[in-house]
C-alpha cells in the first residue's frame, strides 16, 4: 500500500515539473529517499504480510524507470503543441522533417484519412524484400530526358510484294521535376526547333509503376514525314528512299500488367529510377492491353512506273480497328559491377482485333498477335543516375489479301539527381 501511494505521489510531482527536466530529476530523488520511511500510522512493510501482493519489481522504481518517465514528461509539451497548433504538420513538411509513416502526427480529419489510405496502399502495393530491392531515401527527382522515336509500316501482299515505309526520326528534349509519384515537366520538339521542320506529329504518354503492377497510357499521331524504303520488285528490291505523302497514323491505348515476383523484382528501378535493385532477379508478367489504331496508306501519288509493281487493284488502304489482348511475358534485372542494372522485358500479347466499318476490309473480328518489348540500362552513383532505354510496340493486322504490321520504336536518354 505504501508503495502504491508513493507512486501516485511521484506522478503528481512530475506533472508539476513538466517544463523542467532538472526539477523532475530532483522530485524523483526525493521520492526515492522518502520511500525508505513508513507513513504515519503504518507499520514497516516487513511486519505486514500483505506486502507480498505488491512485488518489489512492480512497486519499486529503478533508474531505467526514472529515465523513461523523465523522457515522457519532456515530450508532453511537444505533443501538446501538436494539438494546439493545427499547422504543425505543415511546418514539418516545409522544414523537410515530415514522414508519412510517422503515426504520432495529428492531421485534420480528411487529411488524416488520406494519409491512412496512402500508408495502407504503400504497404500493400509497394513492399520489397530489402535483400533484393531498397529505396533511395529521396522524395524528389529532377531529370533531363531526350526521347527519340520513329514509326515503321510493313505490308506484304499475297503476290509476294513486300513494302516497307518508315517515318523521319523525331527528337524531344525535356526537363521533369518529380515528387514521389507526381511528375511535372515540359519538352521541346528539337526536330522543329533545330531542323525547322513542320510539326506533323504529336505524342503524349504517362506511366505509373509500383512493386506489384505497372500501367501506362499513350496517344500518338503522325500526319507526314514518311519515306518509302522498299516497294515490291522496284529497284531490284534494293533499299531506296522516297518521300510519300499519303501515309498517316493515329493510335491511343492503355497497357497494364502484374509482376508475380514483385517482392524481389523492380521494373521501376530501370524505367522510373524510383529504387535500387541490389541483386539480380526476374519475374513473370501478365496483364491486358486495349488500344485503337487508325492507319491510312495512299499510293496513288506514286509514279506510274512504280505502281506497276504493286500488283493490286487498290492503291488506297485504311486500317481502323480496336485491339483487345492479354499480355504474357517475363522481365529480368541483371545487376553487375555493383552500380549497373540491365533490364530485358518481353511481353507479347494475343487477343482479337475488331475491325471497324470504315476499314478497307469492312467490319469483322480476327485473331491478333502483338509485341511489346523493352530494354534498359541504368547507372547509379550516389544520388545521381544515368539511363538508356529502348522500346518497341508493334501490331499485326491480317487482311483479306495482305498482311500489315506497324510499330513505334523509341530510344530515350535520361540523367538526373535525387534529393
Amino acid at each position: 500500500m505504501q508503495g502504491c501511494r508513493l507512486i501516485i505521489f511521484y506522478h503528481k510531482i512530475l506533472a508539476c515539473c513538466r517544463k523542467c527536466s532538472l526539477a523532475a530529476m530532483v522530485a524523483v530523488m526525493l521520492c526515492l529517499w522518502a520511500s525508505s520511511f513508513p507513513l504515519k500510522g503504518e507499520t514497516p512493510d516487513v511486519e505486514q504480510p500483505e506486502v507480498k501482493e505488491w512485488p518489489v519489481d512492480t512497486c519499486s522504481i529503478t533508474p531505467c524507470d526514472t529515465l523513461q518517465l523523465i523522457k515522457t514528461v519532456e515530450s508532453v509539451p511537444e505533443y501538446a503543441s501538436r494539438r494546439d497548433n493545427p499547422n504543425w504538420w505543415i511546418n514539418r513538411i516545409r522544414s523537410g522533417t515530415h514522414s508519412m509513416a510517422d503515426t504520432t502526427v495529428i492531421y485534420p480529419r480528411f487529411v488524416g484519412f488520406c494519409v491512412d489510405v496512402y500508408n495502407w496502399a504503400n504497404k500493400a502495393f509497394n513492399y520489397y524484400d530489402s535483400e533484393y530491392v531498397e529505396g533511395t531515401g529521396k522524395r524528389w527527382k529532377a531529370r533531363l530526358v531526350n526521347d527519340n522515336w520513329f514509326d515503321s509500316y510493313a505490308m506484304d501482299f499475297k503476290g509476294d510484294v513486300p513494302i516497307w515505309m518508315v517515318s523521319e526520326p523525331y527528337c524531344n528534349l525535356g526537363f521533369y521535376l518529380q515528387y514521389m509519384a507526381v511528375s511535372l515537366g515540359y519538352s521541346l520538339d528539337m526536330s522543329h526547333v533545330i531542323g525547322n521542320r513542320p510539326l506533323l506529329h504529336k505524342r503524349f504518354d504517362f506511366a505509373f509503376t509500383c512493386a506489384r503492377f505497372f500501367a501506362e497510357g499513350y496517344y500518338g499521331e503522325n500526319t507526314g514525314g514518311t519515306y518509302l524504303r522498299r516497294f515490291g520488285d522496284y529497284n531490284d528490291r534494293k533499299l531506296f528512299k522516297m518521300h510519300i505523302s499519303g501515309v498517316s497514323f493515329t493510335s491511343y491505348g492503355v497497357n497494364a500488367y502484374y509482376f508475380f515476383n514483385n517482392s524481389r523484382y523492380s521494373q521501376g528501378c530501370v524505367y522510373g529510377f524510383s529504387n535500387l535493385q541490389k541483386k539480380s532477379a526476374g519475374s513473370f508478367i501478365a496483364g491486358i492491353s486495349i488500344s485503337n489504331h487508325r492507319v491510312n496508306v495512299d499510293f496513288s501519288s506514286l509514279p506510274a512506273d512504280m505502281l506497276q509493281y504493286l500488283k493490286s487493284n487498290h492503291t488506297k488502304f485504311r486500317f481502323h480497328y480496336n485491339d483487345y489482348s492479354f499480355i504474357i511475358g517475363y522481365g529480368y534485372n541483371l545487376v553487375f559491377a555493383q552500380k549497373f542494372v540491365f533490364n530485358v522485358t518481353a511481353t507479347p500479347s494475343i487477343g482479337f482485333k475488331h475491325s471497324l466499318a470504315d476499314s478497307s476490309d469492312g467490319k469483322h473480328n480476327k485473331f491478333t498477335l502483338n509485341v511489346l518489348g523493352r530494354m534498359g540500362l541504368v547507372y547509379n552513383v550516389s544520388d545521381f543516375f544515368f539511363g538508356l532505354t529502348g522500346k518497341i510496340d508493334g501490331h499485326w493486322f491480317r487482311g483479306s489479301h495482305y498482311n500489315f504490321f506497324h510499330s513505334v520504336e523509341t530510344v530515350s536518354l535520361s540523367t538526373g539527381v535525387r534529393f
